[in-house]
């Protein structure tokens, strides 16, 4: 998979929402590092991307690229942890909530129970307030 964003005489850059994690980024340039021709890495978390400056006398870009692209994929490649963190997981289940919750309390809405369509609307409005809680740093960005 191409992950190459940009390609110059003298430098690589390469883009992916995985390196904006530091153990991917890590072991990307672990793996760039050591190849024939590299001169300097650097890195970019926030944005997802290091940027390979090269000497291409020693290798041609077009073989470099080729080099590069392999050691990114085999780097990304490398299993992730399987377990979710606690963040991740109590907003799936505020989503799952919210979801069966707002079908229920729409379901009772159209039957005429009131009072059971009211509790489920609540039940709602504490699952998205959940998941406001946990996204509450990029609300105001």
């Amino acid at each position: 998979m191409t992950r190459i964003a940009s390609s110059s005489p003298d430098r690589i850059r390469i883009e992916d929402t995985a390196l904006r994690r530091q153990d991917c980024l890590s072991r990307v340039q672990k793996d760039l590092a050591p190849l024939e021709g590299v001169r300097e890495l650097r890195a970019n978390p926030a944005a997802g991307s290091i940027v390979v400056f090269f000497d291409h006398g020693q290798v041609s870009p077009a073989e470099l690229e080729r080099r590069v692209e392999q050691a990114v994929d085999a780097a990304l490649a490398a299993p992730r942890k399987a377990r979710r963190s606690i963040h991740n997981r109590l907003n799936r289940a505020a989503k799952i909530g919210m979801l069966g919750s707002l079908g229920a309390s729409l379901a009772l809405a159209a039957t005429g129970n009131k009072r059971w369509h009211a509790v489920t609307g609540g039940v709602f409005v504490a699952c998205l307030g959940v998941h406001l809680g946990l996204h509450r740093k990029a609300l105001l960005r």
